[in-house]
């Protein structure tokens, strides 16, 4: 068989109804155009899945991935994807996670596990480099949480093993649920746990030792130490920052710049959060806690940190919390406590929960009290903004699905529907999905905003790359291989506002599809704190292919573009997901850095702008025939005109 450099050649399909495992191999020329991650799931879920189904239909796929750089001498190579409809907002969904599962599936033979089918009892999948079997998980649902299910399916099929699986909240089928890793890491976003949880997937165990083949090792290598030597020496904030504290370190700085929005999206840092409560849930508050640096698969860096808290038994070994966690629990609800940050940190990671996506819906809720909307079903509630232990009580009642709690544990947009019937809150969501704690209003964030509407996973902030630092100086190696010198395309953090339209629009479209890029090669978004980071030439030599940085924009425009249509397909009309008025700057603030925010007057243009440079038709966001021709994306067009034939 013809050696394979960077992917494995095929993927592993699981009918659960049937019982059945079975390989397909891909083509070389389908890694060409889609690479791996979920760029090959966008193809074959499109290809494979019957549009309009439910997520609860048993035809219905989720996908495991790894990238293209997985398991080989590149950095920050360690990610894996999950990939499906998602359940919280009917759109194409993925979810990206770091820790130590993604080389794990590379090693088994597959670049990705397709599943499809529902199990009639509890299961969970089970491979090595021997068997492949659906064990009974009936021990395990309902009774063990995510870090206990983990601890238990490694003792008993041994300590290499590596292991992605649920808990309450997947098994629940709670729209915003996730899948967990490395007792903590989760792939949250999209809701893709109630994937799991409706073909009653508890867990996947992965026992395999197949290498990755490499078709220049020397030459990657090179790069790699390269680029350590510059992270090492970095100068940046950013990186500097995330050496000693990840993004914990960023809390203070991200609260008092006007990035983290306050008492959900309403109130300003500096009258209600000021610097003397936001450095108690930052930096050394944060990491003095820690006790052993911690590293995801494939990383040299060691951004996160496992922690102890003394006197309290659920943390003595737990993740230090992410900057996403202490904002959306700490400053946007006015709290300062960090040690009850903690706490919920852990319980919803043990649960399978989107601390994001609760976090945004608990902030509404506290606003929806302050409005009077609860009296009535819940007259004994209270829910004062800075009331740590508030927030731990309706947090512990969503994870029990009881009480508040069984109305929120679903998220923002079912609970802002059944209560708010009048419109006097805002739901923070975007066509269902919780947005994050960065403000859109703020100053250069147009393009991330923008991001929130047009990405096919809408209202994340991880779907777009427009906030990275842009590198000022030219590359720092002396030798450039095809064309990575163009990598400052990745690195651009602020759309100019004095750019030309057709400049806003091809900035926009590379912060966007160069984000493809990195999910099919499996990369990590903090890769690029800074230095130069030889991406271009990382693929070129781990595949043998000889591409240039244009070349691999296209593979990412195309990628985007199976996502978008996929939402169309689904009969989403895509000029109609909008973000909230509040995160536009329409209704604006009148104190603090993001007061009378100019974005929402550059709203549409941008939107515009970046939908002529994808190729899309800017009245309905749909893409030209030309485009999908030019894409080769002949199995889309059937989709978009049916009634037009391929010349």
């Amino acid at each position: 068989m013809e050696t394979k450099y960077g992917y494995m050649g095929k993927i592993l399909w699981v009918d659960l109804t049937e019982g059945t495992f079975t390989d397909e191999i891909i083509s070389d020329d389908v890694y060409e155009q889609f690479l791996s991650g979920y760029g090959l799931a966008s193809k074959v879920i499109y290809e494979n899945q019957p549009k309009g189904i439910d997520f609860k239909d048993e035809r219905s796929i989720i996908s495991v991935m790894s990238g293209i750089l997985t398991n080989t001498e590149a950095t920050f190579n360690g990610r894996w994807m999950l990939a499906g409809k998602s359940p919280l907002t009917g759109c194409w969904g993925d979810a990206n996670c770091g820790g130590d599962f993604g080389p794990a599936i590379k090693k088994t033979g597959y670049d990705g596990i397709f599943i499809k089918g529902e199990s009639k009892k509890p299961i969970y999948i089970y491979i090595d480099d021997e068997t492949q079997q659906i064990l009974s998980a009936e021990d395990l649902w309902k009774k063990k949480d995510a870090v206990v299910t983990e601890e238990l399916l490694i003792k008993k099929h041994g300590d290499k093993s590596k292991v992605i699986c649920i808990g309450s909240a997947g098994e629940n089928c709670s729209l915003i649920s996730g899948v967990v890793n490395n007792t903590g890491r989760l792939a949250a976003r999209s809701g893709l746990g109630a994937l799991f949880g409706v073909k009653q997937l508890k867990a996947i165990c992965l026992n395999g030792v197949q290498d990755v083949y490499v078709h220049d090792k020397e030459k990657v290598i090179s790069s790699t130490r390269q680029l350590n030597i510059d992270l090492n020496k970095s100068l940046d904030p950013f990186c500097n920052t995330m050496k000693w504290s990840g993004t914990a370190g960023t809390t203070a700085d991200s609260v008092d710049s006007g990035d983290t929005p306050i008492k959900n999206w309403q109130g300003v840092a500096e009258d209600d959060f000021p610097h003397d409560k936001s450095s108690k849930i930052s930096g050394y508050n944060v990491t003095k806690y820690q006790k052993e640096e911690y590293y995801c698969a494939g990383c040299t860096f060691g951004c996160g940190g496992l922690c102890s808290l003394k006197g309290n038994s659920l943390l003595q070994n737990t993740h230090r919390p992410e900057y996403e966690i202490l904002a959306g629990f700490g400053a946007q609800l006015l709290c300062e406590d960090v040690e009850v940050i903690f706490e919920i940190n852990e319980k919803l990671n043990r649960a399978g929960f989107d601390a994001i996506s609760v976090a945004t819906t608990v902030n509404w809720a506290f606003e929806a009290y302050e409005k009077g909307l609860f009296k009535e079903e819940f007259p004994y509630l209270e829910l004062n903004w800075g009331d740590s232990k508030a927030v731990m009580n309706l947090v512990d009642d969503i994870i029990a699905d009881k009480n508040l709690g069984h109305y929120l544990m679903n998220g923002v947009k079912q609970a802002a529907e059944y209560f708010d019937k009048d419109g006097v809150t805002e739901a923070m969501h975007v066509h269902g999905q919780e947005l994050p704690m960065h403000d859109s209003r703020r100053d250069g964030s147009l393009g991330l905003g923008v991001g929130y509407e047009v990405e096919p996973t809408p209202g994340r902030h991880t779907a777009t790359n427009a906030q990275w630092q842009q590198m000022a100086d030219a590359p720092s190696q002396d030798s450039v291989l095809n064309n990575d010198k163009l990598n400052i395309k990745f690195q651009r953090r602020y759309i100019n506002t004095d750019m030309s339209h057709e400049e806003q629009g091809q900035d926009l479209m590379a912060a966007s599809c160069s984000e493809d890029i990195i999910n099919g090669a499996g990369l990590c978004n903090f890769s690029f704190m800074g230095p130069f980071v030889p991406v271009v030439s990382w693929l070129n030599n781990v595949t043998g292919w000889n591409k240039t940085f244009d070349d691999y924009l296209e593979i990412g425009k195309r990628i985007k573009t199976v996502r978008h249509s996929f939402n169309i397909r689904e009969g989403i009309d895509p000029t109609q997901v909008k973000v909230p008025n509040r995160a536009k700057g329409d209704n604006t603030l009148k104190d603090g850095p993001n007061a009378y925010s100019a974005n929402v007057l550059k709203w549409d243009d941008a939107k515009a702008d970046y939908y002529i440079s994808m190729g899309w038709n800017v009245k309905t966001a749909k893409p030209l025939p030309e485009t999908l021709k030019n894409l080769k994306l002949d199995f889309v067009y059937k989709d978009m005109y049916p009634i037009e034939l391929i010349s």
